[in-house]
């Protein structure tokens, strides 16, 4: 009896851990599209890049929406972050060099995938949610990073600089920097450092 129950939960952990396989290679199929800047990723190409069959992959997603959304749980997750190597005492200036890299490097290798992320938004509420987390959690972190300087501005002041970090250390901010404007990845990094700096202009010089 005792062999046989064993057998069974080999047998289902087996399984289990089949099926997670599976599933892990056709969204990282999926992704892999999506950054080669695919909008909407064929589920045929997933299929034959997953090496499966179109119809494992909706025996595993209801339909591509589905799929989609958990490609995005992916890239989210390269959008949120703190910056570990930063201690409270760490000088202002090399806080924001510190912030505008990690923020760079991750934009950057985000940016061929842009049009997927912004269109599933548009199309999926719990894939703008998602993104609306990211965001909010990317504030949070900003507000930690900077919480000497916001504290020194004034009261009504403080909300509003929050904000304007959060939106030059977004993504959006670094594709209208390196697509719109033909900024350099250097050129653009140094217009986030100098828009960071502006935010903070009228702190106080002992920062």
């Amino acid at each position: 009896m005792d062999v046989k129950l064993s057998d069974q939960r080999s047998l289902r952990a087996s399984n289990g851990t089949r099926v997670a396989r599976t599933r892990e290679a056709i969204v990282a199929s999926a992704l892999t599209l999506a950054a080669a800047g695919a909008v909407a990723p064929i589920v045929r190409d997933v299929a034959q890049m997953a090496g499966v069959s179109a119809r494992t992959v909706f025996q595993h997603f209801s339909d591509t929406a589905e799929l989609y959304v958990a490609v995005l749980a992916r890239v989210v997750g390269t959008l949120v972050g703190e910056t570990p190597e930063l201690a409270s005492g760490v000088p202002f200036e090399e806080r924001v060099m510190a912030v505008v890299r990690q923020g760079a490097e991750r934009f950057e290798r985000l940016m061929p995938m842009w049009t997927f992320v912004e269109t599933l938004q548009q199309r999926s509420t719990a894939a703008a949610d998602m993104v609306m987390q990211a965001y909010t959690a990317n504030q949070a972190s900003l507000a930690r990073l900077f919480d000497r300087e916001l504290a020194a501005l004034p009261a009504e002041s403080r909300e509003q600089a929050l904000t304007a970090l959060a939106v030059a250390l977004a993504p959006e901010s670094w594709v209208v920097l390196r697509r719109r404007l033909g900024l350099t990845a250097d050129q653009a990094r140094d217009e986030l450092r100098f828009i960071v700096d502006s935010v903070f202009k009228n702190v106080s010089p002992g920062r």
